[in-house]
């Protein structure tokens, strides 16, 4: 019997996240390990009077193309790719897997060449209704350290919630961003200040993201200044970077180096012209999602974070740096960081000023 909670996902996703509408083309690229979603998807879809196709997006196939093609081939997308991501209304990513780290062995240059590849598609989502979302699976419960069972209702109620009302308590803290110039986060190892004049907060609620629950905004490029320590592990293309910090100046990651995992994060940074400067700042809100689980799609929501990401910037809050990457790196600032909104304590003690 399916889970229920599957099919009230399914509903979130299609009516709150996409708002699918008659005569949408939805695109859907998951894995078999998701296949009763993507059921409960596909009736939600037909429901709507909206037509859809699925893309097989099972990892394995990924690693051996990778593994086998030559440079020069993995350089472009298809072109027949491209122009079916374009045609679509709707686009919708399933994480759903049975090996987080399928694809260890490929090397990271053609990895960098992948990515770079891809580069076409990411920008034609920022046009378009999207989400990521998350089908839970027992090698994802095992990559949390928890039980399948308590794994599932993890999830489920970070997804399954009231997301208009938190969209309101989230708003507070971006209504203060949006009137704030610089902002600086201080902690262990770390000290950096940013420049957000003139950019627009935005509260991510479910629509991009389920599970959700951060304020999010794109610095300006130039107006970036100190260094970060990122406590948590950064995953990439399912290897570990641990105790990364980078030193900017004048916007640019000028600096870099990891407990473990140097070249790797070298070789993130290295991928595009974009790639060394930061495209976001985030702030996790969700305490709900109170614990590392290895998939940043729910770790970057995790109360009492901050996230930066290095690469491509959201438009939608002003942002103008273009790369082919968008990485999320997680700081934890509960115990005895502080967030600074023109030069006022808003964070600090493991709570903000108005709770």
């Amino acid at each position: 019997m399916t889970d229920p909670r599957i099919t009230e996902h399914a509903k979130v996703i299609v009516g709150h996240s996409c708002k699918v509408k008659r005569g949408d083309f939805v695109l859907i690229n998951a894995s078999h390990d998701a296949h009763e979603f993507v059921v409960a998807l596909a009736s939600e879809i037909g429901r709507a009077g909206a037509r859809y196709l699925v893309l097989d997006g099972d990892r394995q196939f990924d690693r051996a193309y990778m593994r086998a093609a030559d440079h020069e081939t993995l350089s472009a997308t298809a072109p027949q790719v491209v122009e079916l991501f374009r045609g679509a209304d709707v686009l919708l990513l399933v994480q759903s897997h049975s090996n987080a780290m399928e694809m260890a062995d490929v090397p990271p240059e053609k990895l960098q060449l992948a990515t770079r590849a891809g580069a076409a598609i990411g920008e034609m989502m920022e046009g378009k209704r999207w989400n990521v979302t998350v089908h839970p699976t027992g090698a994802m419960a095992q990559d949390a350290k928890m039980s399948y069972e308590a794994y599932c209702d993890f999830v489920y109620s970070a997804i399954l919630r009231d997301w208009p009302k938190f969209a309101a308590e989230m708003g507070v803290l971006a209504e203060r961003l949006a009137k704030t110039k610089n902002v600086r986060v201080v902690g262990k190892n770390t000290d950096i200040t940013l420049s957000v004049e003139g950019r627009r907060p935005k509260v991510s609620a479910g629509d991009h993201n389920m599970p959700s629950g951060e304020v999010f905004v794109s610095p300006v490029d130039t107006h970036v200044e100190g260094q970060v320590y990122f406590d948590l592990p950064v995953i990439y293309q399912g290897r570990e970077i641990r105790g990364a910090t980078l030193t900017f100046r004048k916007g640019l990651v000028v600096e870099s180096d990891a407990e473990d995992g140097a070249e790797l994060l070298n070789a993130m940074l290295d991928v595009d012209e974009g790639s060394r400067k930061l495209g976001e700042l985030g702030i996790g809100m969700n305490r709900g999602i109170d614990r590392f689980t290895r998939n940043i799609l729910l770790d970057e929501k995790m109360g009492d974070t901050i996230h930066m990401a290095v690469g491509r910037a959201y438009p939608e809050t002003g942002g103008t740096n273009k790369s082919a990457i968008h990485i999320d790196m997680i700081k934890s600032m509960k115990e005895g960081g502080t967030i600074y909104l023109d030069g006022v304590p808003t964070y600090e003690k493991g709570k903000f000023v108005w709770e």
